[in-house]
């Protein structure tokens, strides 16, 4: 059937707003909780395990729906995705670049494949943004980034179990490590995940046990596809 009204308005509307990806370089899917502050009021600090591992479900579920995949990094509440085309030449890109598709379908299935894990009441939901990085050194430097922020976010979690806000206030890294010795707590103590995230690698594979990607540069280095 001739679809002529449905053509033209897509020629005219639609398909000039669909943005693509260039091909053949490094895609960064970053997700992120939406209002997770609500969400996550009263369930365990400083950090939920269970609430952890369904975020890790969600980021596997999505790794093995994702064509390119390369891996993915987690902390706090967000998980990004690293995907490349770097296979034959002929290989698609995944749902063929396109940036809206690429990021609503990301989102959707974290939100669902962490619905499917996490039995809490309540509804959390996930948006995603999609960006390009053009040489493999700035990839690497974007992980570590998020790296840095998780260090930084952990810290700041667990001085809050014990200080206010207003106590928090200004003081540098070194000044809550020694609030927190004066509480008896010790941020080096807890689960390395908390402190540095985690790592989902290609074949459904979680590691929790991740190193600072500064000191042991080898283990992010083996992560990054490199270009054809």
């Amino acid at each position: 059937m001739n679809d002529e009204l449905g053509n033209r308005l897509k020629a005219y509307y639609e398909d000039p707003g669909v943005v693509l990806l260039p091909r053949k370089t490094w895609v960064l899917i970053r997700v992120d909780g939406k209002g997770f502050h609500t969400f996550t009021r009263g369930l365990e600090r400083p950090y939920c395990r269970p609430l952890a591992d369904a975020l890790d479900q969600a980021a596997l579920f999505v790794s093995t729906q994702m064509a390119g995949f390369a891996f993915a990094y987690g902390q706090s509440d967000e998980y990004s995705f690293l995907m490349t085309d770097f296979g034959r030449d002929d290989s698609r890109m995944w749902l063929d670049g396109s940036v809206q598709k690429i990021a609503s379908i990301t989102a959707s299935l974290f939100t669902a494949g962490f619905h499917r894990s996490y039995a809490e009441p309540g509804f959390a939901a996930f948006d995603a943004r999609v960006f390009i990085i053009p040489n493999r050194r700035e990839v690497e430097r974007y992980f570590i980034w998020r790296q840095a922020d998780a260090v930084r976010n952990s810290l700041n979690m667990l001085a809050s179990a014990y200080y206010t806000h207003a106590e928090l206030l200004n003081k540098s890294t070194a000044e809550k490590h020694d609030l927190l010795h004066a509480k008896g707590e010790n941020w080096a103590k807890w689960p390395a995940d908390f402190k540095r995230g985690r790592v989902v690698r290609q074949g459904a594979i979680v590691d929790r046990e991740i190193p600072v990607f500064t000191r042991e540069p080898a283990y992010l280095d083996s992560l990054i596809p490199h270009a054809d």
